[in-house]
């Protein structure tokens, strides 16, 4: 007889924040919709190389163990900042305000990210389909959208080991029923004037370092920065003037928001949740736009952010997040 084996519209994905990497047994509390995800254990096999007398190899041992991967969400109202907190660094928060008892978390960029996440994927529908990720870091964190689509975000993250354990995932929590936030909810301005975007994405890559280990152990003793971290985007536009083609050509520094305002609001109030991100200080890299065919015109506008130092308000990094929502904390 033929079993039917998990299926993925009955999965599910919880973290909780670890006060020591990799280490304790914090409870999965936190729990998001998703798209997919592709979280994974690489274990690597060491071979030996010393000649028997035979062309056959038979002398093996265990290798390095490294988990990570990608998950894949809608960026939702609630629920989900947490992972934007420990993609970024550090947030700051302030409420409740309102007659709805709105929160806002400005998230900034910070020398160091915090210790870790335990990451939990319920691969439903087979026994012991539980796998929980230690140890977690945000390496980085992707934004797109487009004409039509909501608002995603992709987490790529960098772990020490994965556990499976336990025999069946951690009871859900509450899991936000609120529509994702969508295209038709989102403004774009540069230099404080509206501009007509087709889609974006923004790209900010932490740059973690993957490969430190030590002797003695087969797993990653601690996931350091690894260099510089980036933030890189493009900008898709209709060709209808020269004008932000010559802040290209100019190498013109722009000021970027992005700004989603939801349908939802918060509680009984007249706030809606709201999702802000701000890079004070671009610069365009390419490129010219070309004829493909004799459709519309479109072009992409590649750019990076950089480190402002003069903004009056205290804000000197290259990109923050503000979020307006009725999580009290992240």
């Amino acid at each position: 007889m033929s079993s039917i084996g998990a299926v993925g519209s009955d999965s599910q994905f919880g973290f909780a924040e670890e006060t020591l990497w990799a280490s304790g047994t914090p409870t999965i509390n936190k729990f998001i919709p998703f798209l997919s995800e592709s979280l994974a254990l690489e274990r690597n096999v060491v071979m030996t190389d010393a000649i028997r007398g035979d062309t056959a190899r038979s002398v093996w041992r265990e290798g390095s163990e490294q988990v990570g991967g990608d998950l894949n969400v809608e960026v939702q109202p609630v629920g989900m900042y947490t992972l934007l907190k420990h993609a970024l660094g550090r947030v700051v928060t302030a409420g409740p305000s309102g007659t709805g008892s709105h929160y806002v978390h400005d998230i900034y960029p910070s020398g160091s990210l915090p210790e870790g996440l335990r990451l939990e994927i319920g691969r439903s529908g087979v026994a012991g389909g539980t796998f929980e990720y230690k140890g977690c870091k945000v390496n980085q964190v992707v934004f797109n959208c487009s004409v039509g689509e909501p608002l995603t975000a992709t987490f790529s993250f960098l772990g020490k080991e994965e556990d499976t354990s336990q025999s069946a995932p951690t009871t859900a929590g509450t899991i936000s029923a609120l529509n994702p936030l969508t295209f038709d909810e989102g403004a774009i301005t540069i230099d404080g004037n509206t501009q007509e975007v087709a889609g974006f994405s923004i790209t900010l890559n932490n740059n973690l370092k993957e490969d430190k280990g030590a002797l003695g152990s087969r797993y990653r003793t601690a996931i350091p920065r690894g260099g510089f971290r980036d933030v890189t985007g493009t900008l898709n536009l209709e060709f209808d003037d020269l004008g932000m083609y010559n802040k290209y050509t100019a190498g013109t520094e722009t000021a970027l928001k992005l700004k989603f305002t939801s349908d939802d609001l918060i509680g009984a109030g007249t706030q809606a949740h709201e999702l802000q991100i701000d890079c004070p200080r671009i610069v365009f890299t390419g490129t010219t736009p070309a004829v493909s065919g004799p459709d519309l015109i479109y072009h992409d506008m590649p750019f990076v952010a950089l480190y402002d130092d003069d903004q009056g308000d205290g804000f000197k990094n290259e990109i923050r997040i503000k979020a307006i929502t009725s999580d009290t904390t992240i």
